[in-house]
């Protein structure tokens, strides 16, 4: 059973809520419903050669990643680190898809590089 049907509703949403982030990101084909949940993640990788690493917030998220707003403007397939902070867990990841909402911010597609079903930490018996 996929565990994206299962989960709950309620949690909050990031500002501009998912709606912005549907709006430019609509009409792609997914392997599993993304369902909104604002997860606080840590991003670390290179723009420009130079490091970077970022505090956001998920947007939404799958059990094949999610999506985010970042300052930093990222490559199509740039290899990024996520750790996710409430479980301190790193994964690898890419930038699967890239967007800018209305207002100019980054909307970042991830993909996780390996399976992880479990890295959001969600108890899908809920």
């Amino acid at each position: 059973m996929n565990w994206c049907i299962l989960l709950p509703w309620h949690w909050g949403f990031s500002e501009g809520g998912p709606r912005e982030s549907r709006a430019k990101i609509a009409g792609e084909k997914r392997r599993c419903e993304r369902v909104p949940a604002a997860l606080p993640v840590f991003v670390y990788g290179r723009v420009g050669g130079e490091p970077f690493s970022e505090q956001t917030v998920t947007d939404n998220i799958s059990a094949h990643g999610g999506l985010l707003r970042l300052s930093a403007e990222l490559g199509r397939a740039q290899t990024l680190l996520l750790t996710n902070l409430h479980t301190n867990e790193d994964l690898a990841c890419r930038v699967a898809r890239r967007a800018k909402t209305e207002t100019g911010r980054n909307l970042i597609g991830v993909e996780f590089l390996r399976p992880a079903p479990r890295f959001w930490s969600i108890d899908s018996a809920r």
